[in-house]
């Protein structure tokens, strides 16, 4: 994927939905990832469970910072990554994540290209000595296929006489 390449948000949110339902082993509620929106655990969530479908459905494209703040802790990922243009999940938890890379690149920054290239061969390097041959490493990171388990759904709302049917269905044993 070219790095200027912009990837809605509902498409973001839809590949952070698969990665945590492959960590968990089953794709969590719309009620449940709003609860983890919120700054502290039972706190008041950053949006409601319809914002979060609608982002998802991408009918809406525009939340607010603090929904964006939200979003990142609901999904476990830096938050820069829902901004447009900022495709680069992995590369953004490294940088998220270590104090040593944010320094790496801070000390390259009025070098240019030719000090970004010799950080590049640096890194190329070090990935050798650690028997890591692969320097193609995705901009997000594979994801095994997901089988959601089937849900069960909610039984529709029966008529008094079908309740009364029913009752006497299961009175007889049928």
């Amino acid at each position: 994927m070219a790095p200027d390449a912009d990837i809605s948000l509902a498409s973001k949110l839809a590949l952070l939905l698969r990665r945590k339902a492959a960590r968990t082993g089953q794709r969590p509620s719309v009620r449940t990832l709003e609860r983890a929106t919120a700054a502290t655990p039972g706190g008041k969530p950053a949006m409601t469970h319809q914002v979060i479908n609608d982002l998802l459905n991408d009918e809406k494209r525009d939340p607010k910072t603090s929904q964006l703040l939200g979003l990142a802790r609901a999904f476990d990922a830096p938050v820069a990554f829902f901004l447009p243009r900022y495709n680069g999940l992995t590369s953004l938890e490294v940088y998220e994540a270590s104090a040593d890379a944010r320094e790496a690149l801070r000390l390259i920054h009025d070098l240019g290209d030719d000090g970004a290239a010799e950080l590049l061969e640096a890194a190329r390097a070090i990935r050798r000595r650690h028997g890591k041959t692969d320097t193609n490493i995705p901009e997000v990171p594979e994801l095994p296929p997901t089988v959601d388990p089937p849900r069960p759904g909610r039984r529709r709302r029966l008529s008094f006489t079908e309740a009364a049917d029913r009752a006497v269905s299961d009175l007889e044993g049928h």
